[in-house]
């Protein structure tokens, strides 16, 4: 049945054209059904054409019937091409909701899928990383890793455009390990992008450039490679080596004429303003008015805040007054919808052009901007891996609802025959001793902790100022005599016995203790590997308890110590936060992984537990061969 409603539009073109010339019986797709005009919706050109067939289509499907599906996916796509994005969000939910009932995965992920794009038209970029990673784990668990690769470099650009460049690095390298260099090679080539602008947003012009250079290896026709070869014009630009820029924007110009109206634009547009840097006597007004006409025809508001920034700036020395009209414009069309951020640069420019008595509001409105855009930065930098975190959870959560329900209700039943029998008297005495006892409990712990640092630390000095230095004296002494063999396997066992004396030495728990830690963890990371630290900030080190830091010092040490041995990772990210009354650590390495079991019978692994379950808190693994280690770690403060 599904081949007979998805049979190629050329059978449709074919049945319109020789339908008064058949029988009935020989036409494979029933005329006035939902199958024809989903398959007439197809091939329409104009989208309210489109959107007529599509829900002609819907008005004929029997409910539950699989091409229901595909109708609303078409509803979507007309929507968005009419720009109604409050309707498209409208059918993307009820496009979910229907593949749920019929229990098809993949239009539940296309359906998530379709949201992402409505909310990045919208500019929402929190709801455009939400529902795109949705869409990216349902893809993950059907096994499609080229859709997965795609919906996560949404994710990624979604991170970008709210400036968390850190992150959306991070995950657009996690795209390029789901995607195929040879089926995405565009999709590729849009991820080495991302990663090149983020290290451009972050200064990294080196690095930008050779990321750059490997998206324009993955382009796939001249079209695709314009934007990237621009790009590394502009590092150039940055850099001032505006000799290498022209060069390279002349020869995007050559070739411009396969490109859309807004890149040939933004590419006659860059090509002027550097030619002026590099020799500000040159005229180039021409070709910014160029530029400029060409993006107020085509309403490109990212555009046109560029066009307005270089004439502002081309007619600052020779004519104040056309500098301050164009630097207005330019503010007027950043709040139109260019953006905060352009915003923001474009009142720098006109505090700088107006006196100071006439510039108050601008400096007024750059200072209440500046500080909301400094707290959104703040709040984005958590916010995607709080997503990260929740949709994780969020079906363990689910899975554990109904045995905690019946646990609490279990609970709740014996709880009111204690209260039935026991008196109050009882009651008060009873809690009254097992608040002693906790106390007293927590107190040893607390105690043995103490001890077993105070233990760790003497040990090590005596291993250092003992066993290392008389080891050290005895090498020394035979250096003369002893073959080189011999002294080779003595220094490795010195450098062992230090390094034992290292991990185990005393641990400043005062206001130093963060960047002790932070140090401390990527001392112990190897070269080769790149260790991200994220959310160290947000936690209140002053408020956790001395017993808590020295386990969590000691924990981290010995996971990142295992990791150092044996996992071969070129990636670590240890992500702190505080949720509830827990502080939560998520550790995850790219490494080789293991098996569960294996990990599990390490004596370290079993001393990491062990000092977390001293404190009441939990620690769990994910791991699987060739996939890396993730850890998660809650403890309670």
């Amino acid at each position: 049945m599904i081949s007979k409603r998805l049979i190629a539009p050329l059978l449709l073109c074919l049945f319109l054209l020789s339908c008064g010339n058949k029988k009935e019986s020989e036409i494979q797709i029933k005329p006035d059904s939902a199958e024809f005009y989903y398959q007439k919706g197809l091939i329409g050109s104009k989208p309210s054409e489109m959107l007529q067939d599509f829900n002609k289509g819907l008005a004929l499907a029997a409910p539950g019937d699989s091409i229901r599906l595909f109708l609303l996916d078409g509803k979507i796509y007309s929507f968005n091409r009419l720009k109604a994005y409050d309707s498209s969000l409208v059918y993307s939910d009820t496009l979910i909701n229907s593949a749920k009932k019929q229990a098809d995965s993949s239009f539940i992920a296309k359906g998530y899928y379709r949201k992402a794009t409505v909310n990045r038209y919208l500019n929402r970029q929190e709801e455009v990383y939400r529902n795109a990673f949705s869409s990216r784990n349902i893809y993950l668990k059907l096994g499609d890793s080229s859709k997965a690769g795609r919906r996560t470099l949404e994710m990624a650009n979604a991170q970008h455009r709210m400036a968390d460049y850190t992150g959306s690095q991070q995950t657009a390298t996690t795209a390029l390990e789901l995607l195929s260099k040879e089926k995405d090679s565009a999709y590729v080539s849009s991820a080495f992008n991302v990663i090149a602008m983020s290290y451009r947003d972050r200064g990294f012009r080196q690095d930008a450039l050779k990321e750059y250079q490997n998206a324009l290896r993955f382009s796939q026709n001249t079209r695709d490679s314009l934007p990237y070869l621009n790009n590394i014009a502009l590092v150039y630009q940055d850099l001032g080596d505006y000799e290498k820029a022209i060069a390279g924007l002349e020869a995007v110009l050559e070739k411009a004429d396969v490109a859309d109206a807004d890149s040939k634009a933004r590419y006659i547009d860059n090509y002027a303003y550097t030619r002026w840097l590099a020799d500000p006597s040159v005229n180039i007004l021409d070709d910014l008015k160029k530029a400029m006409n060409m993006r107020l025809q085509e309403n490109d508001l990212d555009g046109l805040f560029s066009s307005y920034e270089h004439l502002s700036e081309y007619y600052e020395s020779t004519n104040p007054k056309l500098a301050r009209e164009y630097a207005l414009k330019s503010m007027e069309t950043a709040k139109a919808g260019a953006g905060k951020n352009s915003e923001l640069q474009a009142l720098k420019r006109l505090i700088n052009l107006f006196p100071p008595e006439e510039s108050k509001a601008f400096t007024n409105r750059f200072i209440a901007l500046n500080d909301s855009l400094q707290q959104s930065k703040l709040q984005s930098a958590n916010l995607f891996a709080k997503i990260d975190f929740d949709e994780k959870k969020k079906r363990e959560e689910i899975q554990n609802l109904e045995t905690r329900t019946k646990e609490q209700a279990i609970e709740t039943a014996n709880l009111k025959n204690q209260m039935i029998i026991l008196s109050l008297g009882s009651l008060l005495i009873f809690s009254l001793g097992s608040f002693i006892l906790y106390y007293f409990r927590q107190k040893n712990k607390r105690e043995k902790i103490q001890t077993v640092h105070q233990t760790e630390t003497r040990i090590s000095k005596r291993i250092h100022d003992e066993l290392a230095n008389d080891l050290y004296n005895i090498m020394s002494r035979m250096e003369p005599i002893a073959p080189a063999e011999i002294l080779d396997n003595l220094e490795n066992i010195y450098i062992r016995t230090r390094n034992i004396s290292r991990e185990n030495a005393s641990i400043n728990t005062g206001a130093g203790y963060r960047d002790n830690l932070i140090s401390t963890l990527s001392g112990i990371c190897p070269e080769n590997t790149r260790l991200i630290i994220r959310g160290e900030d947000t936690i209140d080190w002053n408020a956790v308890k001395e017993e808590k830091k020295l386990v969590i010092f000691r924990v981290l040490q010995e996971v990142m110590v295992n990791m150092k041995k044996h996992s071969r990772a070129s990636l670590v990210a240890i992500i702190f936060s505080r949720k509830n009354r827990f502080l939560e650590i998520s550790y995850s390495d790219n490494g080789i992984g293991c098996t569960e079991k294996s990990i599990k019978n390490g004596n370290g692994i079993q001393n990491v537990e062990n000092r977390i379950f001293s404190l009441h808190g939990s620690i769990t693994f994910e791991t699987e061969k060739g996939k890396g280690v993730k850890i998660s770690i809650k403890i309670p403060v």
